[in-house]
């Protein structure tokens, strides 16, 4: 009984969402998908595709467009957490005026070659429409999913190569100042955990790693100097 009451959970999964905004047709979610860096690049914090971390640490942000209920709309966008923390930071700075543009491209595994995955996110406040008048909910947030050629840079990085993006799909939400700043600190706040935690573990498996060495070492100490008196006598 105690179990039914508690509600039954077991073989569900942990959710990964962080926040979530809802509107009557449309939502902005943001996910933890965040992992730690190498053991031997500990200072890090965040992983960065090594190819012993498993992929990218990263904040993913979802928008669901469901003003038709049989054909919904799904997009989404990999945020860095630092990129996620300076978006708040401007938040906490009360901006008037503020514009953010990301796009990323990636291969895909049944695109064809050099065609890869384009995500766009964009994130913006203004204080007034094109018709100069005050807007209600000054914050927009847009995300576009579709393709484009993959171009790539001296250094090895790729990019979308220029007027080769094709839009697929996309959706937008407009955001109060107080919805905006309650997701993104919710984000801000797992961050800021995830990263003190991971610097924690970092530094009680060096502890331990110390503390195993001197135990060691007496050991050792301990059994060379019974062998001497043995000797000795």
């Amino acid at each position: 009984m105690e179990g039914e009451r508690r509600g039954n959970t077991k073989g569900q999964e942990t959710s990964k969402q962080i926040g979530v905004y809802k509107t009557n047709t449309s939502l902005l979610e943001l996910n933890n998908c965040m992992r730690p860096a190498s053991r031997l690049m500990p200072w890090h914090i965040h992983a960065e595709g090594r190819k012993d971390e498993g992929g990218y640490s990263l904040i993913r942000a979802v928008m669901v467009d469901y003003k038709e209920r049989e054909n919904s709309v799904s997009v989404y966008a990999n945020l860095a957490p630092e990129l996620v923390k300076y978006l708040y930071a401007q938040m906490q700075l009360g901006v008037k005026e503020f514009s953010f543009f990301q796009q990323k491209i990636f291969r895909g595994e049944n695109r064809r070659s050099g065609e890869g995955i384009v995500t766009c996110f964009s994130i913006s406040r203004h204080v007034a429409d094109s018709a100069g008048r005050a807007r209600r909910m000054p914050w927009s947030v847009e995300i576009q999913n579709g393709t484009g050629r993959i171009a790539h840079n001296r250094n090895g990085g790729q990019f979308c190569e220029k007027d080769s993006y094709r839009k697929e799909k996309a959706v937008s939400v407009s955001l109060k100042d107080e919805d905006v700043f309650m997701l993104f600190a919710r984000a801000n706040a797992v961050i800021c955990a995830f990263e003190q935690d991971s610097l924690f573990r970092r530094r009680n498996a060096q502890n331990f790693q110390k503390l195993y060495q001197m135990v060691e070492k007496l050991i050792l100490t301990g059994a060379g100097a019974k062998d001497a008196k043995k000797d000795a006598a």
